[in-house]
């Protein structure tokens, strides 16, 4: 089920885009590398040891994919593949299974590029399977070395993927 509406929101999002605009794909699943805490701009919330085993995230499906079970706190950036403005937008799709934990908690999710945050949420825990189509302005232009970044954690056996980070350029 959880799919279906992500191919509905991913529908929906084209449909709103300028149909003479096409979306340039920013996520490679395969560039992703972890990051260390120096680099990390969430890492207020990092514990002081982080154990997230490579079995327990990569590429899965044309996403991203994250197993909160074995992977405490997730962290992950790679080059950006093409130069961002500001006026630009960044069209963000991500999905989770079943959050499942005996005691309520609290899971956190996020996209940066260049360190800086340009979307969050939380998402309490227990709860349904879901998905998030969002879409996020850019205010200021990166950097061109910037990095897109994509953080996670929260708590329980949990799966989530990163279906899509699109960038969406204004007209020029």
């Amino acid at each position: 089920m959880h799919i279906v509406l992500t191919l509905i929101g991913l529908v929906v999002m084209a449909a709103c885009a300028d149909p003479d605009i096409e979306p340039i794909p920013l996520l490679d699943p395969f560039a992703l590398t972890p990051v260390d805490a120096d680099a990390d701009p969430l890492v207020h919330d990092r514990p002081s040891e982080v154990d997230c085993p490579a079995a327990t995230w990569g590429p899965e499906g044309g996403g991203f994919e994250i197993q909160t079970g074995a992977c405490n706190y997730a962290a992950f950036d790679q080059p950006l593949s093409t130069s961002i403005q500001a006026g630009d937008t960044l069209n963000i799709a991500l999905w989770h299974d079943t959050l499942d934990l005996a005691e309520p908690a609290t899971g956190h999710v996020a996209v940066w590029i260049g360190g800086t945050v340009l979307w969050e949420t939380e998402v309490a825990i227990p709860a349904p399977s879901s998905s998030f189509e969002v879409t996020v302005p850019i205010e200021d232009a990166p950097a061109p070395d910037a990095r897109l970044g994509l953080h996670l954690h929260n708590h329980g056996f949990n799966s989530w993927r990163f279906v899509a980070v699109d960038l969406q350029r204004m007209d020029r």
